[in-house]
């Protein structure tokens, strides 16, 4: 390459990135077609969780694409300054429709490792400026080559699941001189999307806690009518569940929460149980990296490397239980907390079928996937291309009803069970579980 980095930088600062940056035939796609490839409108309608993902992240890029070519820079070569070291030098600054964003240009192929951690370095001194910001209120672009594994899992991980505003930009040079280069938007690939989404929906890596506690006189209680339970029962254990997921967000944890009631004539020593349930990153870990550092530990510390921030999480999920039920019942409510295992708990008639399940509140990438299935299952039968499927005209029933998620998560491939058929060979109460 006949030109330096510098020249580069200098050259699209002076022409901008509306003259530089490439069109995008895929992005181009209107978003009920990317959603139909998503869904894979095929005759067995195989859902699969990983189109899901894939078309949440175009739709997210298709944004961002959109508003950064017409953005305009503001600064170069921005100094910021930091207590008792040399100066972080942020190479451009620009706005856009959707406010300010860091641009981090790594043009020379040996500098692309350190390229996130210096684009979120830069982005994160911006955002400290302005007291509450997070990570949608500075837009991060990177322009790169983005030839490395890491890397490339590193840009899908922070769009994903720490849900930064961030696009990446290839840049090429088909004239071979600096006055040539060209920026086309970096898209992932299908195998990218795949290996992202492996073992995501897995009852093994699903971490569950239940804390359980009695009935409240006068504001939740086991009455049923006609097999259901009171009003006034739904509706303050129904609030304590949408707390609940509040706490979830805040700590983004991508999981559900729902309450459980035993069927009135059930024995069970607590009427009442709050489900708190998140996919626990230390139980997906991937073995090639994993493998890498375990093989430079000391022989007997490698089993902790895993077990110990697994153990630690699910210590993370108790203490959120337990705050819901402190901040939300009385002021002193004694609550018992289990942590049972999941694939057991819902393959198992006397904890599902049983049972009142409702209040189902989703979080975190769990929440996007299944929010986008209800969205392309309402357009199917709306079009005319569904199957007849007994939904309520309002989404929100759809997306707080538990056995509705279910049924999501058996299209998706949902791994190490399947959702008990007893509902459907016990005359009513299976019906009266499978309705709630």
């Amino acid at each position: 390459m006949a030109f330096s980095e510098d020249d580069v930088h200098e050259h699209l600062y002076a022409k901008g990135l509306e003259t530089v940056i490439v069109d995008c035939p895929e992005l181009d796609l209107p978003e009920v077609d990317r959603m139909s490839d998503a869904a894979q409108r095929a005759d067995d309608y195989d859902f699969e969780l990983w189109r899901i993902i894939k078309a949440r992240a175009i739709a997210k890029l298709e944004r961002l694409h959109r508003t950064i070519r017409y953005g305009t820079f503001v600064g170069t070569k921005i100094k910021l300054p930091t207590d008792n070291t040399k100066p972080m030098e942020l190479d451009l600054l620009g706005t856009h429709e959707d406010g300010l964003f860091v641009l981090e240009l790594k043009v020379e192929r040996s500098a692309e490792r350190n390229a996130f951690s210096e684009l979120f370095a830069y982005s994160n001194y911006i955002a400290g400026i302005f007291a509450l910001t997070g990570h949608q209120d500075i837009t991060n672009v990177l322009v790169a080559n983005l030839d490395n594994k890491i890397t490339k899992q590193a840009f899908l991980y922070d769009l994903l699941i720490n849900e930064r505003d961030i696009i990446v930009y290839r840049p090429s040079f088909p004239g071979g001189n600096v006055e040539s280069l060209q920026l086309d938007v970096y898209l992932p690939s299908d195998d990218d999307f795949r290996h992202f989404t492996n073992e995501l929906l897995s009852h093994d890596a699903m971490a569950c806690v239940v804390i359980s506690f009695d009935d409240l006189d006068g504001w939740f209680d086991s009455e049923e009518e006609g097999g259901s339970l009171n009003d006034w029962t739904r509706k303050h254990l129904s609030a304590l569940s949408g707390y609940t997921a509040q706490l979830m967000e805040a700590e983004r944890l991508h999981g559900f929460c729902f309450i459980r009631k035993p069927w009135r004539e059930m024995p069970r020593y607590y009427r009442n149980s709050l489900f708190v349930c998140a996919l626990n990153p230390f139980r997906i870990a991937e073995p090639e990296r994993t493998e890498a550092i375990q093989s430079q530990l000391a022989e007997g510390e490698r089993a902790s490397f895993l077990e110990t921030p697994e153990l630690a999480f699910d210590g993370r999920l108790i203490r959120l239980a337990q705050r819901a039920i402190k901040d939300c019942l009385t002021n002193a409510y004694s609550a018992n907390v289990e942590t049972p295992y999941w694939g057991a708990i819902v393959t198992e008639s006397q904890e599902v079928v049983f049972t009142h399940n409702f209040a189902f509140r989703p979080t975190g990438i769990m929440r996007e996937a299944y929010v986008d299935y209800l969205n392309d299952l309402y357009a199917r039968e709306a079009s005319g291309e569904g199957y007849g499927e007994d939904v309520s005209v309002l989404k929100i029933n759809e997306i707080n009803n538990w056995m509705r998620a279910w049924m999501f998560m058996e299209h998706c491939g949902f791994k190490a069970g399947e959702a008990p058929d007893d509902d459907m060979e016990n005359g009513d109460h299976g019906f009266r579980s499978a309705l709630e």
